[in-house]
């Protein structure tokens, strides 16, 4: 492993053995432009910052507009085949009352589990090596292939983070734990909420996901929840109760939904909606399955606070979104691969279909393809 970029304390580094297969060779065949001092630079136009190569092994003044603040990920995850978990789902299936529970959210596909996180890692720290530390949000599950041992990731319970555990646990709701995720202790301030679906596909740097003053780059949709095909799904209901809490306290209005990737977060945004909306944080925190009257906070409502507050801007990125159960599946994975240039990806499935394991299967041998070594985070 040789170093090869460095920017204000961030270390990057390349994977000779392993380039060709990641696409690094590409990647990192910057044009290097000597000068008398032995330093050389380097800009590269899909990272959009400036990067230092440097035969004398001295820093690079950072550029006015690159971010170069302490940067965690926080993913959620989940095991759906571990007996434990089995049986207190059944549990809770049973003795929660449907009436306000969305119809998707006891649908298991929701849970399902194909190793998309340890795909999602590898590509994590292949292309944003500059992430400080991982932390990964789980009901006391543990990744059979995680190296635990590793510093730079730490698995947390949910009952470290819920502020009332023996009211809200456990939960089966990714909107209730999402609202409790700020509060992991020693998380950074800036930090990137993943889901385990998300795939990183081509290096990135800070400046994808934060200005050079630290406010968050968000990344809207084309899409208005208002005019959605189906606007009694989860997603979209959340949204429009996140628009109702913005027009209350700010006397603004929107009706964009947000791409389905990455999302940067402010911790201090976090604290805010606790203090501003905090009837409607502690009662998504309640309920144990997707419910009609839940916020989303970390994909939506932090982002509208954010912009209201000033410290929140629109940027683009470029991904993709790939429907597990959508038609024409293998197409549009075989586009996927032959793409291989999306900054992220998205391999989702909304609802169980028919074919389920063989799409799985499918889906998994194009990770396998993508991202075919070993994370530092793999035993």
């Amino acid at each position: 492993m040789t170093s090869l970029l460095s920017n204000s304390g961030y270390k990057f580094t390349r994977l000779d053995s392993i380039a060709a297969s990641y696409g690094a060779l590409q990647v990192w065949s910057v044009q290097v432009r000597e000068s008398g001092s032995g330093n050389a630079r380097s800009r590269h136009s899909g990272l959009g910052a400036i990067w230092a190569v440097y035969s004398d092994g001295k820093t690079l003044v950072s550029d006015i507009q690159d971010f170069t603040g302490p940067v965690d990920a926080v993913y959620t995850w989940v095991d759906s085949g571990d007996p434990q978990w089995q049986t207190s789902y059944k549990k809770f299936m049973k003795s929660v009352p449907t009436a306000g529970s969305h119809p998707s959210s006891r649908d298991l596909a929701r849970y399902t589990s194909r190793d998309e996180l340890k795909y999602s890692l590898r590509s994590l720290e292949m292309n944003m090596p500059w992430i400080r530390n991982i932390y990964l949000v789980t009901a006391g599950q543990t990744p059979r292939w995680l190296d635990t041992t590793n510093s730079k990731i730490r698995v947390v319970d949910h009952a470290e983070i819920f502020e009332s555990p023996d009211e809200c646990l456990p939960t089966f709701n990714s909107h209730a734990i999402e609202t409790q995720i700020s509060r992991i202790n020693g998380l950074a301030e800036h930090f990137i909420y993943v889901n385990d679906d998300i795939f990183f596909g081509r290096p990135m740097s800070p400046n994808a996901f934060f200005t050079g003053s630290g406010s968050v780059k968000y990344s809207l949709a084309a899409a208005h929840f208002a005019e959605a095909a189906n606007p009694r799904l989860a997603v979209n209901l959340a949204a429009k109760l996140n628009a109702d809490l913005i027009e209350s306290k700010y006397g603004k209005t929107t009706a964009r939904k947000f791409k389905h990737v990455a999302h940067p977060q402010l911790r201090s945004m976090h604290e805010l909606i606790r203090e501003s909306f905090g009837a409607e944080v502690r009662e998504t925190a309640k309920h144990k399955f997707r419910h009609v009257s839940d916020i989303s906070v970390p994909s939506s409502l932090a982002h509208y606070v954010a912009a209201a507050e000033g410290v929140g801007v629109p940027a683009d990125i470029e991904y993709a979104y790939v429907d597990l159960g959508g038609d024409h599946l293998p197409m549009n994975l075989y586009r996927l691969v032959r793409g291989r240039g999306m900054q992220m990806f998205c391999l989702n499935e909304v609802a169980s279909v028919r074919e389920n394991e063989k799409r799985g299967k499918l889906a998994k041998r194009v990770l396998d393809s993508l991202f075919p070594y070993k994370s530092s985070f793999e035993r």
